[in-house]
């Protein structure tokens, strides 16, 4: 997976990105929220040496990106089937479920959190595309 940005700043082997979202936008602003944030920063690793103002291409391992997605998206719905099975087959009250189930999504978020943290600059910049001085 690939996109593009400008280099904000440079640190030893890593850079900081700023990318635009813009492709899976459909400029329909009153159905999304996501204009309101319409570019973030990332870090990435910086293994052709970009510099600061540079348009570069990053990507990120197809991988990483699909593996990233199950555990955002998939866990949970896994987690709230498990937790009625096991409430269901123990004959526990709806209660039960969803303490179990609040307690799963707490799990969830912490493995999220490891993840991201393991996951940081995994990106890399592979082309730089126009230079600062252009």
């Amino acid at each position: 997976m690939t996109g593009e940005g400008t280099v904000t700043s440079v640190s030893h082997n890593t850079a900081t990105v700023l990318i635009c979202k813009s492709s899976a936008c459909s400029h329909n602003c009153s159905d999304c929220s996501a204009c309101s944030n319409s570019s973030y920063e990332t870090e990435v690793l910086n293994p052709i040496g970009a510099k600061c103002g540079d348009r570069v291409l990053i990507e990120a391992g197809t991988r990483t990106v699909l593996g990233i997605s199950l555990l955002v998206y998939m866990l949970p719905v896994f987690f709230m089937i498990a937790a009625a099975a096991f409430c269901d087959a123990f004959s526990l009250s709806r209660l039960y479920t969803v303490l179990l189930f609040a307690l799963l999504i707490s799990l969830w978020i912490g493995i999220i959190r490891l993840v991201n943290f393991k996951t940081k600059a995994k990106s890399s910049i592979i082309r730089v595309l126009t230079d600062s001085k252009d």
